[in-house]
């Protein structure tokens, strides 16, 4: 066996690999952990949206007021949307229909009226627009924007009066 004829990889060679390998590992490991947190913000403003659609058209097929709103403890309306979110008919004797644990707690609202979104048995809400925000630490903010006809426009935004 001709020992000049055989190849493999030196030590130097196999360190320079693993080094570069390091590098490449530590550049994208932020960018990931960035591209997690925003994607986990889209999930929480789409789960939000699903549900301010699904108070509207309990009102509408009900044909009696319905209200989404915050709650601390997921009994009460509180206007902490950070830990319940309760959907509700509205009344002298609230009702809860759906509660949902809120996925984040970075959220806010601007706009609105109360500490709940109400929607008429027409579909309209009870007040001016409004703006849900979720916030994000590093980038663009996840957005919900209500307007009183009951619309809902979904987005992203860097500039927030709550963020």
């Amino acid at each position: 066996m001709n020992r000049d004829q055989q190849r493999a990889v030196g030590l130097v060679e196999l360190l320079v690999a693993v080094a570069l390998l390091g590098i490449l590992i530590s550049t994208a490991l932020p960018a990931f952990a960035r591209f997690q947190e925003s994607k986990r913000h889209e999930s929480a403003r789409d789960l939000l949206a699903s549900h301010i659609l699904k108070t509207r058209a309990n009102a509408i097929t009900q044909g009696r007021t319905y209200k989404l709103c915050g709650s601390s403890d997921g009994e009460s309306c509180d206007g902490s949307w950070g830990s319940y979110w309760l959907i509700a008919r509205a009344g002298n004797e609230p009702t809860i229909v759906t509660k949902q644990a809120a996925p984040t707690k970075n959220i806010c609202r601007v706009g609105f009226g109360g500490d709940s979104i109400r929607f008429h048995p027409n579909g309209t809400s009870w007040t001016s627009n409004g703006t849900i925000f979720i916030c994000n630490s590093n980038g663009p903010h996840q957005l919900l924007t209500l307007n009183r006809q009951g619309r809902l426009r979904v987005g992203t935004g860097h500039n927030s009066r709550c963020c």
